[in-house]
């Protein structure tokens, strides 16, 4: 990551613009009386008071329990190789059509949590799924195609390459240190104190020191954990606590900007790890890729993580 400060705009010059949904509730295909509703194909197993499951209709990855094990095809001569996309792609819809991500109640989250947790489990128990992955997609710079709040897990047959190089780091990291490297980066930044944002007993909160987007935040367990899906209930009720205390904040300072987040958690088949520590990164799209960017696979960010973490901290006092 290059910090090029000299080409930075002030964090106020980020606020975006406030959007109002255009989709009619009557042509919404998760409201639940609309005419297109998807809500009776929904998993009733999987219902919540302020959420339900559905299947995607356009899945990336397709659940096929009987496949066991995933056949390597050869294509072109056995040029490339290719294997079926198999795993599964939920979404997770909020009943609610008129509330949106920033205005989410403690209860919502909580509902979220608790289905990405109870689906990670389900998939865990499916063979040729090595992992899910929960994401969350805020505002059309953030492909979110449909205005309707809405989660979704992609669950597939591989790990995918960014975890798989988070896996080897740390990996490595506890091989030299003996100690967890996301464990560390929690003490060291309690330390700093420069970055850190939201704190209560069981999570933290801060700007991430290598952003590759202006105000990117990650969120932590403060206890060792790898596996999301070992998350308790009073843990989701803390996860869900920060987090509308992150999402107000950034609608409050940034008037609802573009965002994505995602829980990156230990392979489903791997186990117990004490090298990882599952979290949660949320990104703001405040900024585009150029050419630079995707040439060279450099990120230059003209945010400091440090000028994100103060220009949230005081918007907190005022």
């Amino acid at each position: 990551m290059v910090l090029a400060p000299e080409r930075a705009k002030r964090p106020s010059d980020y606020i975006s613009v406030n959007k109002e949904k255009k989709q009619k509730k009557a042509d919404c295909p998760f409201c639940l009386d609309s005419k297109v509703s998807a809500y009776e194909d929904r998993n009733k197993d999987f219902d919540q008071k302020n959420t339900y499951l559905i299947k995607n209709k356009f899945p990336a990855f397709i659940e096929e329990p009987e496949l066991e094990t995933p056949k390597l095809y050869k294509l072109e001569d056995n040029f490339y190789k290719m294997k079926l996309a198999l795993g599964g792609h939920d979404v997770i819809v909020c009943r609610d059509h008129d509330t949106d991500l920033p205005n989410f109640s403690t209860e919502i989250f909580e509902d979220l949590y608790h289905t990405f947790r109870d689906r990670l489990k389900h998939y865990g128990e499916v063979s040729n799924v090595e992992y899910a992955m929960p994401i969350y997609n805020h505002g059309p710079q953030a492909a979110a195609s449909i205005e309707h709040p809405h989660a979704q897990i992609f669950a597939s047959a591989i790990v995918p390459n960014l975890v798989n190089r988070e896996l080897t780091h740390t990996g490595t990291y506890y091989a030299e240190h003996k100690s967890c490297a996301f464990c560390d980066l929690i003490a060291h930044e309690q330390d700093q104190n420069t970055r850190v944002i939201f704190e209560n007993e069981e999570f933290i909160a801060f700007t991430f020191y290598a952003a590759r987007f202006p105000f990117e935040i990650w969120v932590l367990p403060k206890k060792h954990e790898s596996d999301f899906r070992n998350i308790s209930k009073s843990e989701i009720n803390s996860l869900a606590k920060i987090s509308k205390e992150i999402f107000g904040r950034l609608d409050e300072t940034l008037k609802d900007p573009d965002l994505n987040f995602y829980i990156h958690s230990a392979p489903l088949q791997t186990g117990e790890s004490n090298s990882y520590h599952y979290h949660l990164e949320i990104t703001p799209r405040l900024s585009v890729y150029g050419g630079y960017e995707i040439g060279s696979g450099m990120v230059i960010d003209i945010v400091s993580a440090e000028q994100a973490a103060e220009f949230l901290r005081l918007s907190q006092k005022n």
